[in-house]
């Protein structure tokens, strides 16, 4: 009897003389509903989205654009989103609300002097140089109560002005050369990459650096995600977690690259060109619970909160040693 190749083939794998090799079947991608921001904080999440990393961790990734961490947190809460990109003002806020969030992984921080990743701009020549000088004027905010709004509050009262004497305007980070410019606020504390193009543009002059000159080394912005979630899911946050990193680590090895600044380009929708000359926060794959303590310091300070804030209690394992 004549036997053709595939019949050959199983019975000789049924003797024993030839292994059956099963195709290996890829699991099927769980998908992640993200809240984030595009601005540059937010890079080694879009590289890793744009070089396949989560891919390969078998995620699929789905942002959903805010305008700060203080407007994603709801979205958490109510099971909107499954991980936020936070600022750790807003983040310590929902700790002490009892909101059962943890800090996955790292983001964002600054370095231990300036430049920094955001700056105060004025229109050029408005005479506006330090706290004092802001009494009585307006400064763009993205959100009231988060970091931008706790650190140009800092800022105003380290260099003799009163804090409270000072109006604070919520403004997009997009929008807010644009308010300066046509006059709608005295001045804005703004990210890269908006910082740089409106420097760049001639349109504002840097007036100050407030995060490096209230604090060394900040701890930003970190990715959040609910204490519930993570229990459920723990090997999904490990994976998220995994690939975010991988993409930190691609961007640390590219920076100042066509394709890198490419990437960036391609969610802050400004030009590769413009990308290539800004400044750049350090990004962190973990996070160092010193420097919440000191923020969280700066917080009561200025009457955010009262009483203590475990910063070791704040972190999950994958914050706090980087995940293989």
């Amino acid at each position: 009897m004549r036997l053709t190749r595939r019949r050959f083939t199983a019975a000789a794998a049924a003797a024993g003389a030839l292994p059956l090799i099963a195709p290996r079947v890829r699991a099927q991608a769980v998908k992640l509903r993200v809240s984030t921001i595009p601005i540059i904080d937010t890079a080694g999440l879009q590289i890793a989205m744009a070089k396949g990393f989560f891919k390969e961790q078998d995620l699929e990734i789905d942002t959903t654009p805010t305008a700060g961490g203080a407007a994603g947190l709801p979205a958490l809460a109510a099971g909107q989103v499954q991980i936020a990109f936070s600022n750790i003002i807003s983040t310590v806020l929902a700790v002490k609300q009892n909101l059962g969030f943890l800090i996955v992984s790292g983001g964002s921080g600054t370095g231990d002097a300036p430049p920094d990743l955001a700056g105060i701009v004025t229109k050029p020549g408005a005479g506006l140089k330090t706290g004092k000088d802001f009494e009585g004027k307006t400064i763009a905010v993205n959100t009231r109560n988060n970091i931008i709004w706790l650190y140009a509050r800092a800022w105003v009262k380290k260099t003799g002005g009163d804090p409270d004497k000072v109006t604070y305007l919520e403004v997009p980070f997009p929008q807010m050369i644009d308010a300066v410019r046509g006059g709608r606020v005295d001045a804005a504390f703004v990210v890269e990459p908006f910082f740089s193009a409106g420097q760049a543009s001639k349109a504002v002059e840097l007036v100050a650096w407030p995060y490096g000159s209230t604090q060394k080394r900040i701890p930003v912005a970190q990715f959040v995600a609910s204490k519930a979630y993570i229990e459920a899911n723990p090997g999904t946050i490990e994976k998220f977690v995994r690939a975010y990193n991988k993409g930190v680590d691609w961007m640390n090895a590219n920076k100042g690259g066509d394709e890198w600044a490419g990437i960036i380009a391609g969610y802050t929708r400004l030009k590769p060109e413009q990308i290539k000359s800004i400044g750049l926060p350090v990004f962190e794959k973990t996070v160092d619970p010193r420097g919440i303590d000191e923020t969280v310091a700066l917080m009561r300070e200025h009457k955010m909160i009262e009483g203590a804030v475990d910063a070791k209690a704040m972190l999950y394992k994958t914050a706090v040693e980087a995940v293989k």
